[in-house]
């Protein structure tokens, strides 16, 4: 009787042994499952998402503000320095290279038209608009009008034969921003001016705006400059 009671506990034993590994690893399926579910979310949480950018309106050229910074800016009105040699002051036509008379001459023509269109037949024929303030303007003959006195572009077109008909100064030669000034004291300190240069300026200018000038050391007002190859650079004030 003692051996069958041993017989068949080993047996239970045995069969508990053999359901309890089947249980634990039952467990350990489900628990590995479970580790590769958790796994497999964390990779779609951390799953990178690529954004196309939007198109270029010009493939494989420069964006917009590459093409707005190289766009060409006109060369300001000389600055005066009271320290520098002043420029050798010429007159009329002599001296002046062909293209740039021939433009000096075709100004003249539509200035003393007295009409605005003709003037901006000029611009518009001209490489590049000349600038005719250091700010955006619309249409040039419009902003010309409303900076003129009387309104309707005439006593602007009388600055401007005034200023080409006055001496002029060749200044840098032979560097990227050569240029030919009207009128020569563009380039002058007011306190360097001579008696016979007041005289001219003053056919332009009034009393009160050459003492702004000397409050300052240089020329404000209207000048013109037109660059070697004929180009008309601007025509504006500089201040």
């Amino acid at each position: 009787m003692a051996g069958r009671t041993n017989t068949g506990g080993r047996r239970i034993s045995w069969t508990a042994a053999l359901l309890g590994g089947a249980l634990a690893l039952s467990t350990l399926a489900i628990g590995t499952a479970g580790a590769q579910e958790t796994d497999g979310a964390k990779k779609v949480g951390t799953e990178r998402i690529v954004v196309t950018p939007p198109k270029s309106p010009n493939p494989g050229g420069p964006e917009p503000e590459q093409l707005e910074d190289r766009k060409i800016q006109p060369p300001p009105a000389p600055a005066s320095d009271p320290k520098a040699p002043l420029p050798e002051v010429h007159s009329g036509e002599e001296g002046l290279p062909p293209l740039v008379a021939k433009m000096r001459r075709r100004i003249l023509e539509a200035a003393y038209s007295g009409e605005m269109q003709r003037l901006k037949v000029v611009m518009q024929q001209n490489e590049m608009p000349p600038a005719l303030s250091v700010n955006e303007i619309g249409d040039p003959i419009e902003f010309l009008q409303h900076q003129s006195g009387d309104g309707k572009g005439m006593e602007i077109l009388a600055i401007l034969t005034t200023l080409l008909e006055s001496d002029w100064v060749h200044l840098d030669a032979g560097k990227p921003q050569e240029m030919y000034v009207w009128p020569a004291w563009a380039a002058f300190p007011p306190d360097r001016l001579t008696p016979p240069q007041l005289v001219r300026m003053f056919k332009i200018l009034t009393s009160s705006d050459f003492e702004e000038m000397k409050a300052v050391n240089h020329y404000t007002f209207y000048s013109v400059g037109i660059g070697p190859d004929g180009t008309w650079h601007w025509f504006k004030t500089d201040n």
